[in-house]
């Protein structure tokens, strides 16, 4: 499954009030602008609209399958992981935007809808912000001063992660922003590791199915192996909050843990699965940036 992970140095052009967590504001802003910029048909809804297969808003946001049934987007937005609500006027702030399939072609829709997006406002006071440049591993693709992209970058691909030989017995979990995994209808309040595992390959199952048209047989994983490895230290804390969905017109609960987990046991063979978590997060609300986690690896 191909992927790209593009970053966006975006610049206050006024004052802008963001909440803590700016996930939800910039997921919110970016649809609303994408929609606005693509959309011909000026329908409320994308339902029983005829040009919804060929639609870029349609395959990125309102994602379903020939049944109709709502698969996975095919995107996650990670926001600023800045605590500060307060950015003055010329302050910048950097997010990062990962694509995953078809999604990689619209890069050139997406960088003109965040430009839109500053011009919309952003936050509480709709404070107005503007596209500095956009970079795809420390390449320039595109940058204010030259109006110009450079679409001639090499995608990767999640599956041709692999075990690079490094013999890994110890390594530290930490998860990054609000992680909300569901077991047996319930969220739940801690992890353990082979709850992660089992998200990850749920997530990239979700993912391939649709975005990719096949499934890769390094979603197996020796469930034994896994339950041999032991969770060394666990230190989570619980993160709290909600955002309105316009859709459902109610707050919607969408709070999780943060916090870290230390494994020990033989890790190795789990490498390349882990690596992939990584990059396309895990659980609920990933297009908000929810479920991010970095593996560090801890030699004795």
């Amino acid at each position: 499954m191909e992927f790209a992970v593009f970053q966006f140095e975006l610049v206050a052009k006024d004052e802008l009030r963001l909440p803590r967590y700016k996930g939800s504001a910039f997921r919110g802003l970016l649809g609303h602008a994408l929609k606005r910029t693509v959309c011909v048909t000026r329908m409320d809804r994308c339902n029983g609209c005829l040009l919804r297969q060929d639609c870029v808003y349609a395959y990125i946001f309102e994602t379903f399958n020939k049944r109709g049934e709502r698969v996975a987007r095919p995107f996650v937005l990670e926001p600023p992981l800045l605590e500060r609500r307060i950015f003055p006027e010329g302050d910048s702030m950097l997010l990062q935007l990962i694509l995953f399939g078809k999604a990689v072609d619209y890069i050139p829709y997406l960088i003109h809808t965040f430009r839109e997006m500053g011009r919309m406002g952003l936050g509480a006071n709709r404070g107005r912000f503007w596209l500095r440049r956009v970079t795809y591993k420390e390449k320039i693709i595109y940058h204010f001063e030259e109006q110009a992209l450079h679409t001639d970058f090499e995608r990767e691909n999640l599956f041709s992660i692999k075990a690079d030989g490094q013999t890994v017995e110890k390594a530290k979990i930490r998860f990054i922003t609000p992680t909300a995994i569901k077991q047996n209808g319930q969220l739940r309040k801690d992890i353990d590791f082979v709850s992660l595992l089992k998200a990850v390959k749920r997530r990239i199952k979700a993912l391939s199915i649709y975005h990719n048209g096949h499934l890769s047989d390094e979603l197996y994983f020796d469930l034994d192996k896994a339950q041999s490895v032991s969770v060394n230290g666990l230190n989570l804390a619980p993160f709290a909050w909600k955002r309105y969905s316009n859709r459902q017109k109610q707050k919607i609960d969408l709070s999780g843990f943060v916090g870290e987990m230390e494994l020990r046991g033989d890790l190795t063979s789990f490498r390349p699965l882990l690596r992939m978590g990584e990059i396309i997060h895990i659980g609920r609300g990933t297009v908000y940036g929810m479920g991010k986690y970095l593996v560090d690896i801890i030699k004795d």
